[in-house]
């Protein structure tokens, strides 16, 4: 746990020293790859150094810049998912040089996801490809606004695991932070 210190002008070296361990622990918490793990680091740091006089506690701060880091991470990921998901199909679906038994196969192997997946999320994925924006869903749906974004997320990861069920997807660690 990171206790609040007081306000020092500790160097972004020893900063960084004193957080090591715990910075290594949540980076594998959140199960980033070691080829990312830089990146993210830097990206908290980039935004230490703009607010830095306004910190009052540079190791939490630190440590929480990083952990949202870690969060944005996934979530880029999870989105990812859904765009290479959306261009692979399409661009199968719409290539005229694809054999049509292939197409009609993908086609059948995606309705067969698609029709095991719960029905509140065929209902939302339906309205994501019609274009509705997530206050429409969540007024059509009878959600607040405010859990139609977890309850996708949720739904995306049911849809990742039944295309890697079939082998339309590769699987990718699980995190208890997705």
């Amino acid at each position: 746990m990171i206790l609040n210190e007081p306000r020092t002008a500790e160097s972004i070296e020893d900063l960084l020293a004193n957080l090591e361990g715990q910075i290594a622990r949540l980076f594998s918490r959140f199960q980033i790859p070691p080829q990312e793990r830089e990146d993210l680091l830097q990206e908290a740091l980039l935004a230490f150094v703009a607010k830095r006089e306004q910190v009052v506690s540079p190791r939490a701060w630190l440590f929480s810049a990083v952990r949202n880091q870690c969060r944005v991470y996934w979530m880029r990921r999870r989105r990812g998912l859904f765009e290479a998901l959306d261009e692979t199909i399409l661009e199968t679906m719409s290539d005229p040089h694809v054999a049509i038994a292939e197409r009609t196969q993908l086609g059948h192997d995606l309705g067969k996801v698609f029709r095991q997946l719960p029905q509140r999320c065929r209902s939302i994925f339906k309205l994501r490809y019609a274009g509705c924006e997530p206050p429409e869903v969540a007024e059509r749906m009878g959600y607040k606004p405010s859990s139609v974004r977890q309850i996708a997320n949720r739904c995306i990861a049911a849809l990742s695991a039944q295309l890697c069920a079939v082998g339309l997807a590769v699987p990718r660690p699980r995190s208890s932070h997705d």
